[in-house]
């Protein structure tokens, strides 16, 4: 009875997490900051915009040139780095 009941457990579990999964309203963008030589660059301004709407949202690096955009809403965006001294 016990081995029924952890397979109808486990089975619920699994169907509920992938509907759950299919849910999902917001989303993130995140990375690490670098230059050619692989080097990474802290201070980055790093904007994203979603091209469906235009809005966008902007951060800079950490020392360790990561950098991450919470709650986004799900959808395209278009990324944008900049820093004194670099090429767009």
């Amino acid at each position: 009875m016990k081995t029924v009941l952890g397979s109808v457990i486990y089975a619920f579990i699994a169907t509920c997490a992938s509907a759950w999964a299919q849910t999902v309203s917001v989303a993130q963008i995140s990375g690490t900051a670098k230059d050619a030589s692989g080097a990474v660059l802290p201070g980055v301004e790093i904007k994203v915009t979603q091209t469906d709407n235009g809005v966008s949202r902007t951060t800079i690096t950490d020392e360790t040139g990561s950098y991450t955009l919470p709650n986004l809403a799900v959808g395209p965006y278009r990324l944008e780095a900049s820093l004194a001294g670099f090429a767009t």
